[in-house]
């Protein structure tokens, strides 16, 4: 009996125990990161430990169970909305409480949940200087043309990039939502490949909303350092990711490099089953590694790649980075900003001389930060 007892409570001390995780998601009216009497808090905003996904109650408030593998608090942004300082918060071991201040940011989504947003990937400044100018053609225009958000798709490049980056391009200082996918040379040596990476962007998959379409960024499998995530931990998150999202939602998402070549978008893990993302109206694939500017229709979804938009690409295109016009229904159009051209005007041809004596003059311009829809020239000929 004695042997018996003693057996089970060996066996209760040894049995994991997971913490419970509580907060509340609102509206930082006054922007000050703190829950204040009288601000509203907000029901339905997805919530995730990692694994596990919940929705906020009536009062804003939301509880996690947590799992042996977690490592953050994180929210699904909602349309329209950033948050104050960040979309996530680093589980600590003496804290249970974890609230999520809202911050409403005008004029970037349409009534009909049409956007734009700014695509750039494989910047790579572990090795490169003066990146002041094309970080203000991206500020530039996505100030001028209301973009939504801007998504890096990763390759940031090793312990210097990583250290680097963060400082030139942020949600504070680009005016709007900023969100960072994890590249294989952003796997760098620690107690595991994203370590780093974590401490100063956060988790290596989310998700955020916008207009009408439901964004998910998803880790690089691999890298120069092994990762601490598998892909069973991202299939079991992204299956619940994706149970939360009302059905027929357009879906897109991003990643350091592209998934298939097939025309079935399949989510592969070994031990969680699989995802075939066609199924959740999967519209684009968007991606970066390959340092080329492509896009493919692979069956029903497109399969987006954006060069690098500070050095160029291996196919020779020029530097660039990605914008993307979303409709109501989250079909999408493409186009590409060249950089480092401000208000740039040269002459094309003269067309000739007119019955009148007027001499039609044929310019190209362009600007880097905004499409030019006006142009006044002024020609000088013996003085006048």
């Amino acid at each position: 009996m004695k042997k018996t007892f003693l057996l089970s409570c060996l066996m209760l001390v040894a049995m994991p125990v997971m913490a419970a995780y509580t907060g509340r998601v609102y509206v930082d009216k006054n922007k000050n990161g703190v829950f204040d009497p009288g601000e509203k808090t907000w029901a339905g905003i997805k919530v995730s430990d990692g694994l596990n996904v919940v929705e906020t109650a009536a009062d804003g408030s939301f509880t996690l169970p947590g799992h042996e593998r977690e490592r953050f608090i994180f929210i699904t942004t909602p349309s329209g909305y950033k948050t104050f300082n960040r979309h996530y918060h680093k589980i600590e071991e003496k804290q249970s409480g974890y609230d999520f201040g809202l911050m409403p940011y005008s004029g970037r989504i349409r009534k009909d949940g049409s956007h734009k947003y700014i695509h750039i990937a494989d910047t790579e400044i572990f090795n490169t200087e003066n990146h002041e100018d094309w970080v203000n053609n991206v500020r530039d225009y996505a100030r001028n043309e209301q973009a939504a958000f801007i998504i890096h798709t990763g390759d940031i490049c090793y312990e210097k990039g990583l250290k680097a980056h963060i400082k030139l391009m942020n949600t504070e200082n680009m005016d709007c939502p900023v969100f960072y996918c994890i590249g294989n040379h952003d796997l760098v040596k620690g107690k595991y490949g994203e370590e780093l990476f974590e401490s100063i962007y956060g988790p290596v998959y989310y998700s955020f909303d916008a207009g009408n379409v439901h964004y998910i960024v998803t880790p690089m499998p691999g890298g120069d350092h092994a990762p601490g995530y598998t892909a069973d931990d991202v299939c079991r998150w992204l299956k619940n990711d994706l149970a939360h999202i009302r059905p027929g939602t357009p879906v897109v998402v991003f990643n350091h490099d592209l998934l298939t070549y097939e025309d079935a978008f399949i989510f592969k893990s070994k031990n969680a089953g699989s995802i075939n993302l066609n199924e959740h109206n999967l519209k684009a694939w968007v991606y970066g590694h390959w340092h080329i500017n492509y896009m493919k229709k692979q069956g029903d979804v497109y399969s987006v790649c954006t060069s690098s938009l500070d050095k160029g690409g291996i196919d020779h295109s020029t530097t660039a980075f990605r914008v993307m016009h979303v409709d109501s229904k989250g079909d999408f159009t493409s186009e590409l900003r060249y950089t480092y051209l401000d208000k740039n005007i040269c002459i094309a041809s003269p067309a000739g001389v007119m019955a009148s004596g007027v001499l039609p003059v044929a310019v190209n311009v362009y600007s880097s930060v905004s499409p030019v829809k006006e142009v006044l020239y002024t020609c000088l000929a013996d003085g006048k």
